[in-house]
């Protein structure tokens, strides 16, 4: 019998890196990850791993240097200092157009809708638009604009979504 585990990654800006680490020591230690849940970088990281992608994301960010960092930064004066497009475009890039409903594993990505004041929590879909909404910190990214919704950072209302 195979040791389970149900993974719920929450927030943390940079320090969601850490979420790489722990989800390789679990693996290392023979545990099977059969469902992901994550809000803002818990679901960045979940959602790469959930499409199988882990390492080709990791490696991409442990090749950047802080010129690449900077570059990375897509100013806007528009409700969010970042556009967050340049790096959002990189995950798209590695991850593909892969929809929440074809991945291996079931996977949540938690974001905020602004305008309601509720959480909205994306189980089928675009991957990579739902790991965008779930991770768009108010006032530093962009929010992403889903009919009359305005959705951001998925830890403003659970930062560890059970």
């Amino acid at each position: 019998m195979s040791k389970q585990v149900a993974l719920v990654l929450g927030s943390g800006g940079a320090r969601g890196y850490a979420h790489i680490g722990v989800i390789e020591e679990l693996e290392a230690r023979g545990y099977e990850i059969t469902c992901i849940a994550g809000c803002s970088m818990g679901s960045v990281i979940g959602g790469i791993y959930a499409a199988g992608k882990l390492r080709e994301y990791r490696e991409w960010v442990e090749s950047l240097d802080y010129l690449d960092v900077l570059r990375l930064l897509d100013v806007s004066f528009r409700l969010g200092a970042i556009r967050g497009e340049r790096v959002f475009g990189k995950i798209h890039e590695i991850l593909g157009e892969v929809n929440i409903e074809d991945l291996s594993i079931p996977y949540t990505a938690v974001a905020t809708d602004l305008t309601n004041q509720q959480e909205i929590w994306f189980q089928e879909g675009c991957l990579h638009q739902a790991m965008r909404a779930s991770a768009a910190i108010p006032s530093l990214f962009t929010p992403v604009m889903q009919g009359s919704r305005m959705l951001v950072d998925g830890g403003l209302l659970n930062p560890l979504p059970i």
